[in-house]
């Protein structure tokens, strides 16, 4: 009885921490399941969701991450593997000359997505974004997007959406600061096999934390607004840039 007792004791010690990542989505990519492209060109290969199209800078599909009328709350994690296909560059010459442009990235807390259409935004949301671009027009013009940078979009609706200055960050700068040396020639590892990405979304207080794929002990941390987190659903998106999905997972923490 004593055993049994222990046995109890310890399963009700570990029932908060099993609750906490109770599992929500998990999305192996056989069907397109509940995932609804709006544009590009979208379709499943080998348990992969694919996104085909090399040209269009606005290819996005969404899915929902709560039933209608519930709002998100607590800390919740995305999980999945993203895999660089194709695309990146005008041509071979401009391969050559290193002159790179593509970006990909996830809107979170999304209400009212623009189900099944082109857009330049996803309804009210965060668009937390990775954006590689090398061109000389872009260092002679819009230098706030020169270099590989993690930023952070406000998308106010499904045709507004702009960048937070204080959510603007050159990675390779910021690492260098840190005492850490890479160049963008290093990028070039991470596109031979899938890279593992995770995010913990906190829809109470707004703080939203990123890990550093290269060190999974290490998590990079921001604070948005709240509010903007309570929409039900979720958008992945790229821009010039053909990739594949793999083991799509949301926990409730």
């Amino acid at each position: 009885m004593k055993k049994v007792a222990l046995i109890f004791a310890a399963l009700l010690l570990l029932l908060p921490l099993m609750v906490s990542a109770q599992v929500i989505i998990d999305d192996d990519f056989s069907t397109l399941g509940e995932w609804v492209p709006g544009y590009g060109e979208w379709g499943i290969r080998g348990g992969m969701l694919v996104q085909r199209d090399t040209d269009t800078g606005l290819a996005r599909i969404d899915r929902m991450v709560a039933p209608p009328g519930v709002s998100p709350s607590g800390e919740f994690e995305i999980a999945f593997k993203v895999r660089y296909e194709a695309g990146g560059f005008e041509s071979q010459a401009a391969l050559l000359a290193q002159q790179l442009h593509a970006g990909f990235g996830i809107h979170v807390g999304v209400e009212n997505p623009p189900l099944g259409r082109i857009a330049w935004g996803a309804g009210n949301s965060y668009l937390l974004w990775l954006n590689l671009d090398t061109r000389v027009e872009t260092a002679m013009d819009a230098r706030e997007h020169l270099g590989f940078r993690a930023q952070v979009y406000h998308s106010v609706k499904n045709s507004e959406m702009a960048l937070g200055s204080a959510y603007n960050v050159d990675i390779i700068a910021a690492l260098k600061a840190a005492g850490i040396n890479m160049a963008l020639a290093d990028l070039a590892a991470f596109v031979e096999s899938p890279v593992q990405i995770k995010i913990r979304v906190n829809a109470d207080t707004g703080r939203i934390m990123v890990m550093d794929p290269t060190n999974p002990t290490l998590w990079f941390y921001f604070d948005v607004d709240p509010s903007v987190l309570r929409g039900n659903y979720i958008s992945l998106r790229t821009n010039e840039l053909a990739v594949s999905f793999s083991d799509f997972i949301v926990r409730q923490r």
